[in-house]
């Protein structure tokens, strides 16, 4: 029999499949290198083929960690029973042997971050703008329309997969959290996420909300605007700092991908500049929620009301590079 992790007796009867590790053997041609697609924190992802014919990924957690454990819970817990256009399926597990092994749909495109920042494929304006307003509605879909509000705790390039049409699929619910949607909570322990995209309040505070993964997608849109990653976007504390002041202004204007200097729709570019401006707003109160995002992105008549920042201790400290050491934060590499 398949063994089981007590998270996975909750998903009986959800269309959930326990696999044999003997099956995601066979599936892999016994997990060969060729079939390795990625490493991702505490597991390697590879694509297979299932006796059916599917094709599949399969996670394959690192054995005799702890991490690995707790990490294959979470993500059993919170990702199973999601269904979104945006968010990847989950089909099934494997909990037998010592090993712990994730299977989901194939999305064959890789992760945004290969293609916005690496050389893969060149994405003109109205690709990215699909795959911008996809992300919006898997994050809104997880904040409010899931039964539950899920903050996904580790929102970025790395963690939104594209299938074969380059729909994005937001995956990896390692970090997931349950939280209020207007609630703030504590955190307690190692920071868990990923340099460059972690709200500045859980960094200094240690406090989370969903508005932490409105940060992240913030600088996940300015990223997809800019093709570049938040180190190369954000060179020190300052440039963070001054960003509402760019909005707008011809030093945003150069700072997007040249890629997209000749699109027509450069009013919209900028608009989503600000939006993202308004996302990343070190304060969580002066963000939006994910719906208003959306509006705002469906919406050219919608009014942008960014509002002034209130001064916080996040507005006057660096942000996590500054004041954090490696030893303090869990990072998935």
């Amino acid at each position: 029999m398949v063994e089981t992790a007590p998270c996975i007796h909750e998903l009986n009867g959800s269309g959930f499949s326990g696999f044999h590790f003997s099956q995601l053997l066979a599936a892999t041609n016994n997990f060969a290198f060729q079939c390795k697609i990625r490493s991702c924190g505490y597991a390697d992802v590879y694509k297979g083929r299932l006796d059916s014919g599917l094709e599949v990924m399969i996670k394959r957690f690192h054995q005799n960690n702890s991490h690995s454990s707790l990490t294959f819970e979470n993500e059993v817990r919170f990702h199973a029973k999601l269904l979104h256009k945006n968010v990847a399926k989950l089909i099934g597990c494997c909990s037998e042997r010592g090993e712990a092994l994730l299977v989901y749909e194939s999305l064959p495109n890789g992760s945004l971050s290969d293609t916005v920042t690496g050389t893969r494929v060149s994405l003109n304006w109205s690709e990215r703008f699909k795959i911008i307003l996809g992300i919006a509605r898997g994050v809104a879909y997880l904040h409010d329309c899931c039964g539950i509000q899920i903050m996904h705790g580790d929102l970025n390039p790395q963690r939104i997969l594209l299938d074969s049409y380059m729909t994005p699929k937001i995956t990896d619910f390692a970090f997931a959290k349950v939280c209020s949607p207007d609630g703030r909570e504590r955190h307690k322990g190692s920071l868990l996420g990923t340099r460059g995209y972690m709200d500045p309040g859980y960094v200094i505070d240690r406090i989370y909300s969903v508005k932490s993964d409105v940060y992240s997608f913030g600088i996940t849109l300015l990223e997809i605007i800019t093709a570049k990653r938040p180190d190369a976007l954000f060179k020190d504390a300052g440039d963070l700092v001054r960003l509402p002041t760019m909005a707008g202004s011809m030093e945003m204007y150069h700072m997007i991908d040249p890629a997209l200097h000749g699109e027509s729709k450069m009013a919209e570019i900028m608009r989503c500049i600000q939006i993202a401006v308004w996302c990343s707003r070190p304060n969580a109160g002066d963000r939006p929620s994910m719906w208003d995002v959306l509006l705002m992105l469906s919406c050219e008549s919608a009014t942008l009301r960014v509002p002034e920042p209130s001064q916080s201790q996040c507005d006057t400290q660096e942000p996590c590079e500054g004041v954090l050491s490696d030893s303090e934060i869990t990072e998935p590499r």
